[in-house]
C-alpha cells in the first residue's frame, strides 16, 4: 500500500485537478489517495463555490480515495498557515508517502533550498524582514526581498510554488518521512480570467459562472455568446452533473459578494471589537469601519480598501475573518503549536478509502470524525478549532441554501460514501 496525499480546494473541480492526480499516481505508483481539503471557506478568502461534501464526492469520483476536511482556522488563512493544518493532517494520519503538488517552475530542489532557509530563519533574515515590513510593503514581497538580500535569488512569485514552499517547509520542521514531488503545471495561470483549451483556471471557471448568473444566463466571449454549458469543456462529467443538480434543486454557487452584508453587519456592530480580529492591525479597524457605512458592493468595499501594504487577497480573508469572528488570541494559540491539526474529519470515501481510514485508525494519534454529533473534543484547541468550523458551516448555510431544515448539516449529514 503506498499511499499519496494531495492538498486541494476543488473550487471547483477542473480537468486541471484532473490531471493532477492521474499524473501523481504515475509519478508515485500510488494505490491509495488522500485529499485534504478546504472546507466552505477557501484559501483566497472567501466562500467556496458549491458546499463541501458535494466537492469531496466529486473529487472521490474523479480518483481520491479519502477526502478530510482541512478546518476553516487553516483554510481560510495566508499561505503559510494553510500549510501548516495541511501538512500537520497529512503527518498525523501515519500513513502518508508522498505527497505531490502543482508548481510552475517544477524545479523541486529550488523549492526544497528556499523552504530550508525559511525554516531556520536567521537573525539577519528577521531583521531585514522587519525593515521591509515597516516600509510597508506587503509580507509576501518583503520576505521575497529579504531573502534576496542573503543571496537565495531562485525565488518563484507564482501562486503554486508559494504554496509549495510551503508545504516543504512545513515537512521540514516536523521532520517528516513524507517525501514531496512536484508536477508542472499546465494550461492557463492560476489567476487568469480567460477559458481557453481544456485547461483552465479555477478563477476563470468561476467568473464565467458568476457573470452568466448575473446577466441571465448569457456571458459574451468575444463574438460570441455563451450559455452555462460552455463550462463543460474544462470541467469532467462529474462536476457539471453535480454542479447542475444543485441547481435544479435551487441551490445556487455562490461568491464573495453575497456575503457583503453580512460581513457588513459584523463591522458596524462594533469598532472596538475589530481590533481583536485575526490580521486587523491598529488603525485598520476605523478605516474598515468607515468604507463599511458607505461602500454599495463588496468590490466597491474591498477596492476602498486596498493599499500598497494590504493585498486584497489578504483584505478578503480579513473581511471573512471578521465575518466568522476568528480571533488573533486563537490563532497565536495555533501558530504556536508545532502540529496542530486536531482531528480527521470525513468527508467521502470510496473502498480505499475505507482501507485508508482503518490504516490511520491503527497509526494515528487524532481521532476521526465520522459523525460530528458523536464528537467530543477533550482539548481547548480542539474545542476552539471545532467551535469555528461549525459556526462557518451555520453562516455559510445561511447564504447558500434557503431550502435546509437546518443550518446545522454538519451534525446532519454523514459522509458520502461511493461505490
Amino acid at each position: 500500500m503506498t499511499t499519496l496525499g494531495i492538498i486541494v480546494e476543488y473550487n471547483p473541480f477542473h480537468n486541471g485537478h484532473l490531471h493532477h492526480i492521474k499524473e501523481a499516481k504515475k509519478l508515485t505508483g500510488a494505490t491509495h489517495v488522500v485529499g485534504v481539503m478546504s472546507g466552505n471557506f477557501v484559501q483566497r478568502g472567501g466562500p467556496a463555490l458549491i458546499d463541501k461534501w458535494s466537492r469531496a464526492s466529486i473529487a472521490v469520483e474523479c480518483g481520491v480515495d479519502l477526502v478530510l476536511e482541512l478546518p476553516v482556522v487553516f483554510s481560510s488563512q495566508s499561505a503559510e498557515i494553510f500549510a501548516k493544518g495541511s501538512i500537520s493532517t497529512l503527518e498525523k494520519t501515519g500513513v502518508i508517502d508522498y505527497i505531490v503538488f502543482g508548481s510552475e517552475s517544477n524545479s523541486i530542489e529550488n523549492i526544497y533550498s528556499v523552504a530550508k532557509a525559511l525554516s531556520f530563519e536567521s537573525e539577519n533574515f528577521k531583521a531585514i524582514l522587519k525593515d521591509k515590513l515597516q516600509l510597508g510593503i506587503s509580507y509576501p514581497k518583503a520576505r521575497e526581498e529579504a531573502l534576496k538580500s542573503l543571496g537565495i535569488t531562485n525565488l518563484s512569485s507564482t501562486s503554486n510554488d508559494i504554496l509549495g514552499i510551503e508545504y516543504v517547509k512545513q515537512l521540514i520542521n516536523l521532520n517528516s518521512s513524507i517525501k514531496p514531488l512536484s508536477i508542472q503545471r499546465t494550461g492557463s495561470e492560476y489567476n487568469s480570467l480567460t477559458l481557453e483549451g481544456k485547461i483552465s483556471s479555477a478563477t476563470a471557471i468561476r467568473e464565467f459562472i458568476k457573470n452568466q448568473k448575473s446577466n441571465q444566463h448569457q456571458i459574451s466571449l468575444g463574438n460570441e455568446n455563451k450559455n452555462l454549458s460552455y463550462i463543460d469543456n474544462f470541467m469532467p462529467h462529474q462536476t457539471s452533473s453535480i454542479l447542475y443538480s444543485l441547481m435544479k434543486r435551487g441551490i445556487n454557487p455562490i461568491f464573495d459578494e453575497n456575503f457583503f452584508n453580512l460581513i457588513r453587519f459584523e463591522i458596524i456592530k462594533s469598532k472596538e471589537n475589530l481590533k481583536s480580529i485575526y490580521e486587523i492591525e491598529e488603525g485598520l479597524e476605523n478605516r474598515i469601519y468607515s468604507l463599511a457605512l458607505k461602500s454599495e458592493d463588496f468590490n466597491e468595499f474591498i477596492f476602498s480598501l486596498k493599499t500598497k501594504r494590504y493585498t486584497l487577497t489578504r483584505l478578503r480573508r480579513i473581511l471573512f475573518n471578521i465575518l466568522l469572528g476568528i480571533q488573533k488570541k486563537d490563532m497565536e494559540i495555533l501558530i504556536n503549536d508545532k502540529s496542530p491539526a486536531p482531528y480527521f474529519r470525513v468527508l467521502s470515501f470510496n473502498q480505499k478509502g475505507r482501507e485508508i481510514l482503518k490504516q490511520i485508525s491503527q497509526n494515528a494519534n487524532a481521532p476521526i470524525i465520522n459523525k460530528v454529533a458523536s464528537y467530543k473534543p477533550i482539548y481547548d484547541s480542539e474545542r476552539m478549532i471545532f467551535k469555528y468550523d461549525t459556526l462557518s458551516t451555520r453562516i455559510y448555510n445561511l447564504v447558500y441554501n434557503s431550502n435546509l431544515d437546518s443550518l446545522d448539516t454538519d451534525f446532519l449529514q454523514s459522509p458520502i460514501y461511493t461505490v
